[in-house]
């Protein structure tokens, strides 16, 4: 009998847990484990150490021996650590001299998928597009802060830009041309002072840069676009230095709009 109680006993017990585990099964919110490598924890700790301050800008890394000991781990840890802070952006690595903390530098990475965005026309309809939103309002920025600042702005470095665009058109330098194209339309972006928008325009610096280059050997073909397009820029420069963000934007829309009439 008591052996027959025993196993009624131990059923019972075998079946709450049963209904225990499936209630819980149904109610725990749970994370799923996630197992990392070696590397990926080393670079989650200095990361870490960058947005705390304890590493900042410009700061050298101690060398690969030091930190495998701090970290408890192998050199060969350490350098599959830098390979990706190196690739993201957050580390310079200077041959050498040794690595380096860097202020998010991640147009390299960008760069090199970039031709991924601009490997056909319709890629590149949908990159003018996307120009069109973003410089649009970060000139116009730009030229709001002109009126708003006490201090005018150095716009200094945009003229020279847009000097260099005037000297090609003249000696028909299609290089210098193109330089002179990005790099207005970069320092634009550096003119608005925000971090986010610069940042953004190193993301996309070399997909810009690809892009300008495409449109501008079609918009050469003829010397009256040439002309248009030099104006066009000349007219954005005159907005900002007033400082009317409005027209600004304006004008760079008209200008995006123009060169994807030519283009596309």
């Amino acid at each position: 009998m008591m052996n027959i109680i025993g196993i009624c006993g131990q059923a019972t017990r075998s079946y709450n847990q049963i209904m225990t585990l499936n209630l819980e099964e149904d109610t725990m919110d749970v994370t799923p484990i996630n197992v990392k490598r070696v590397y990926q924890l080393i670079v989650e700790q200095l990361v870490t150490m960058i947005k705390e301050g304890t590493l900042k800008v410009g700061d050298r890394l101690p060398p690969e021996r030091t930190l495998a000991e701090m970290f408890n781990v192998s050199r060969a840890s350490i350098r599959e650590a830098f390979s990706a802070m190196e690739i993201i952006g957050l580390i310079e690595v200077r041959p050498g001299e040794g690595s380096y903390i860097t202020d998010l530098n991640i147009g390299p990475f960008i760069n090199t998928i970039a031709p991924l965005f601009v490997r056909n026309e319709d890629m590149e309809t949908d990159l003018l597009d996307f120009r069109k939103l973003i410089e649009a309002e970060a000139v116009k920025l730009a030229a709001n802060r002109q009126s708003t600042n006490k201090d005018k702005l150095d716009i200094s470095t945009l003229k020279k830009h847009l000097d260099d665009m005037h000297k090609a058109l003249e000696e028909n330098d299609i290089d210098l041309g193109v330089k002179g194209d990005i790099q207005f339309h970069n320092e634009i972006f550096i003119l608005t002072d925000n971090i986010i928008l610069i940042k953004t325009s190193e993301c996309i610096a070399y997909i810009l840069e690809s892009s300008v280059k495409f449109n501008r050997s079609k918009i050469l073909k003829g010397s009256s676009n040439s002309n248009i397009l030099y104006h066009q820029h000349s007219r954005i420069y005159e907005a900002i230095k007033l400082g009317n963000g409005d027209l600004a934007a304006e004008i760079m829309e008209q200008h995006l709009d123009f060169v994807k009439q030519i283009t596309c």
